[in-house]
């Protein structure tokens, strides 16, 4: 059961983010949603959802164990070859952090969607983390 209205000046932020990845189709929020909004882009599907955090300035490992039930949601959709999928967390004075779910765990990217860390660098253990 949710509380209050829905979050709409923080919807509208994320939406107009996407939009600069390409079409947006947005959701009808409801309980048990399990994204936003999807982007299609040229030869590629992005399954988006946007979730305040109460913390957002930590680790990766603290996140990911924080929004575990979104993750595992995110997880039950279709997430290879040209479709994916992402947490977006934004803080309530409104900066955000964007990661990609992937079947092991999650790892944290830019608002374009870019890996923050490059490839064939080591992990310095705060832009990734594998689930248990």
């Amino acid at each position: 059961m949710t509380r209050g209205r829905q979050p709409t000046k923080n919807r509208d932020a994320g939406v107009a983010r996407a939009e600069a990845r390409g079409m947006v189709m947005q959701f009808v929020p409801e309980a048990g949603m399990v994204c936003t909004f999807m982007i299609r882009g040229v030869g590629r599907i992005i399954f988006v959802r946007i979730k305040r955090a109460a913390r957002l300035h930590c680790g990766v490992p603290e996140l990911a164990a924080e929004h575990n039930e979104q993750i595992a949601r995110l997880r039950t959709l279709p997430g290879s070859g040209p479709v994916t999928r992402e947490l977006w967390l934004y803080s309530k004075k409104c900066a955000w952090r964007y990661f990609r779910v992937t079947d092991t765990g999650i790892e944290e990217t830019g608002p374009a969607g870019e890996p923050l860390i490059p490839a064939g660098k080591p992990s310095a253990g705060t832009g990734v983390v594998t689930a248990p």
